[in-house]
C-alpha cells in the first residue's frame, strides 16, 4: 500500500473529505463527479485507507496514550509535553486535545468511506470491481465504530452523507446498537472480500473473520453477551485452521524471532493481521502526513545530542515490573531497555542504558525503558517519522484471543486451545503450561506480556470490567508494591464513572445538541 499512499497527498479525499461532525462540506470542491473511472475509484480507496494514518489518527501517535493507562508504563515527560501528557495520572479534561483528534480521526475516516460506499457505483467499474472496493472500506468503518464505542461507549452511528453539514447532528446510539453495526460491517466484508489482499497492508476476507473474532470476544464481555464466546471462538478458529497467517518463528533464538516482527522487511507479514502502514522516504521529519511517531515516542530519551538514543521518553516502564516478568522470557529482554544495556546504533555501541541519565524531567531512577519499536529504527538513530507500521492484530494476538474464547464458551479448555497458548509462549523460550494451569488471568497475563507496548493492555481491562471489577484496582497496587521509592503511584486519581470511558470531546458536544456530556463529566471536571 505505500506506493498508493504517497499518491494519497495529492488525492481528493485526504483534502475535501474531512470529519462530518466538525459539520464540515464532506463533498468538498471536486462536485459530483469525481468517480467516473476504476482510477478514480482506487484513489477514493487508498485515501479512506490513509484516514488510518493522518496527523490526527489514533495509530500515528496518539494510540500510545492508552498504554500509559495501565500498569506497563507511564509518561516520562511533564504533563504538558505531548497531547497525552496528563493520561498517566488520569488528570485529563474534555478539552484534552488527544481526544479531540481521536474522536475527529475515526469521524474523518467514517466520512472517507461513506463516500465510497454511497458514491462508487458512480464509476464505470464492473460489478466484481466495486463489490470490492465497498467490501475494504466497510470493513474500515466497522473498525472505525468498533474503537469509538471501545473508547467512548455510546456513539453516533453514521452511514451517509449529509447534504446539509451546517444541520447535521447525528442521535448518539447506544453501545448495543453500534456492536451491531460494527458486526453488520464486517459480515458484510468477510462475505464479499477475497480471500487475497489487493496490496500489503489491505484487508482480505481473512482480516474481517479475525477482527469478527476479537469483535465477538470484546463484545461477550462489554454486553454481557455469553453466547459471544463461542461465535469468537469459531471465527478464530476457521482463521487458525485456514494457516492463512502465523508466528515469525523460524530463526535460530527465541531472541531473533522476537527481534524480527517489527522489521519492515517483515511488514504485512505472516504475523500481521491488520497493520496501519506508514511511509517515511528517509528524511528525519519527512512525510509527516502518514508517517508514524509511535516509535519514536516510545523510544527513551538518553544523551539526545551525542548520536545515542532520541525519542520522547513517553514510555517508561514501571519499576515493579522488573520482578513481575520471569528473567527466562525472552520478551522480557526483547521488550525491555535495562539498566546498563548497551545501546547500539548501525552497528556500534555508542553507550549503556541509564533510566537516572534520562533527557526528559520526570524519567524515575529505578525502572526501566519500552525497547520494542528500537530495532527497526536503531540503524538510522530514530526518525522524527517513522515507516513502521501500527500493529492493529497480530497472528499471536489472535491465537490468545482463541484461547481465552475457548476457555469461556464452556468454562474448559480444550487441547487446540492449550496448543494456541503453548504456540505463543514456546517462541519466548517457555515451557508449555498444562491444562490445569489455564485461567483467564493466565490468558490476561500471557496477553500483558506478548502485546506488551501495543496499547492492548487498557482494552482487556476495560472489557473486563463487570466480570472481573478488581483486575484493573488490583494490578495498580502491585505496581505500587513494587515500588521501592514511593514514585510509581500514577492510579488514584482513577474513577470508574469517568475513566472507564472517555468524556466526549468539548468542542463535539458544543457543536452537536444531541451529543450530550457523559454525567460524571458534564460539570466540566
Amino acid at each position: 500500500m505505500k506506493k498508493y499512499i504517497i499518491l494519497l497527498l495529492t488525492g481528493f479525499l485526504l483534502t475535501t473529505c474531512t470529519d462530518m461532525l466538525d459539520q464540515t462540506d464532506p463533498t468538498g470542491p471536486t462536485g459530483d463527479n469525481f468517480f467516473q473511472t476504476e482510477n478514480d475509484l482506487q484513489q477514493a480507496v487508498v485515501a479512506a485507507y490513509s484516514g488510518l494514518s493522518l496527523p490526527i489518527s489514533l495509530h500515528r501517535l496518539n494510540i500510545l496514550g492508552f498504554e500509559q493507562f495501565t500498569d506497563n508504563i507511564y509518561n516520562g515527560s511533564a504533563t504538558g509535553d505531548g497531547a497525552f501528557g496528563a493520561w498517566s495520572t488520569f488528570s485529563y479534561d474534555t478539552q484534552n486535545q488527544a481526544i479531540q483528534e481521536n474522536y475527529r480521526g475515526f469521524y474523518q475516516l467514517i466520512n472517507m468511506c461513506n463516500q465510497v460506499i454511497i458514491r462508487g457505483s458512480e464509476a464505470d467499474v464492473s460489478d466484481e470491481v466495486l463489490t470490492q472496493v465497498v467490501a475494504e472500506v466497510t470493513f474500515l468503518r466497522g473498525y472505525a465504530h468498533f474503537m469509538l464505542t471501545l473508547i467512548w461507549g455510546d456513539v453516533p452511528i453514521v452511514t451517509e452523507i449529509t447534504n446539509d453539514p451546517s444541520g447535521f447532528a447525528p442521535e448518539v446510539s447506544t453501545a448495543d446498537e453500534v456492536y451491531e453495526q460494527v458486526i453488520s460491517d464486517l459480515t458484510f466484508a468477510e462475505e464479499n472480500l477475497s480471500s487475497v489482499s489487493a496490496q500489503g497492508g489491505r484487508v482480505n476476507s481473512w482480516t474481517a473473520k479475525a477482527m469478527l473474532a476479537k469483535v465477538y470476544l470484546f463484545g461477550a464481555d462489554e454486553l454481557g453477551n455469553d453466547a459471544w464466546y463461542s461465535m469468537s471462538e469459531s471465527k478464530a478458529a476457521e482463521v487458525i485452521n485456514s494457516s492463512t497467517f502465523g508466528l515469525f518463528n523460524e530463526l535460530s533464538t527465541p531472541k531473533e524471532n522476537l527481534e524480527s516482527i517489527f522489521q519492515t522487511y517483515n511488514e504485512n507479514g505472516k504475523e500481521h493481521i491488520f497493520t496501519v502502514n506508514h511511509y517515511n522516504s528517509g528524511g528525519n521529519w519527512s512525510d509527516n502526513n502518514v508517517a508514524s511517531e509511535f516509535p519514536m515516542a516510545s523510544t527513551a530519551r538518553q544523551m539526545r545530542n551525542n548520536n545515542n538514543m532520541w525519542g520522547y521518553g513517553w514510555a517508561y516502564v514501571y519499576e515493579a515490573i522488573g520482578t513481575q516478568w520471569d528473567d527466562a522470557d525472552a520478551r522480557k529482554d526483547y521488550n525491555l531497555w535495562m539498566q546498563d544495556e548497551p545501546i547500539i546504533v548501525n552497528g556500534d555501541t555508542t553507550g549503556y542504558y541509564d533510566q537516572t541519565n534520562q533527557n526528559r524531567c520526570c524519567a524515575r531512577a529505578n525502572g526501566m525503558c519500552l525497547q520494542k519499536f528500537w530495532y527497526q529504527e536503531n540503524s538510522k538513530n530514530v526518525n522524527g517519522r517513522s515507516t513502521l507500521g501500527f500493529p492493529v492484530m497480530r497472528y499471536a494476538d489472535l491465537l490468545l484471543m482463541y484461547a481465552e474464547a475457548d476457555l469461556l464458551s464452556d468454562g474448559t479448555i480444550s487441547a487446540v486451545g492449550l496448543e494456541a497458548i503453548n504456540e505463543v509462549r514456546n517462541r519466548a523460550g517457555l515451557e508449555d503450561l498444562s491444562s490445569g494451569e489455564i485461567t483467564i488471568e493466565k490468558i490476561l497475563e500471557e496477553r500483558r506480556w506478548e502485546l506488551f507496548g501495543e496499547s492492548k493492555r487498557w482494552f482487556d481491562f476495560m472489557r473486563k470490567r463487570n466480570s472481573m471489577p478488581n483486575l484493573f484496582t488490583q494490578a495498580a497496587a502491585a505496581i505500587v508494591a513494587g515500588d521501592t521509592d514511593g514514585d510509581d503511584n500514577d492510579f488514584a486519581a482513577f474513577t470508574p464513572a469517568k475513566h472507564w470511558k472517555m468524556p466526549y470531546p468539548q468542542s463535539a458536544v458544543d457543536r452537536n445538541p444531541n451529543l450530550v456530556q457523559k454525567p460524571a463529566w458534564s460539570a466540566g471536571d
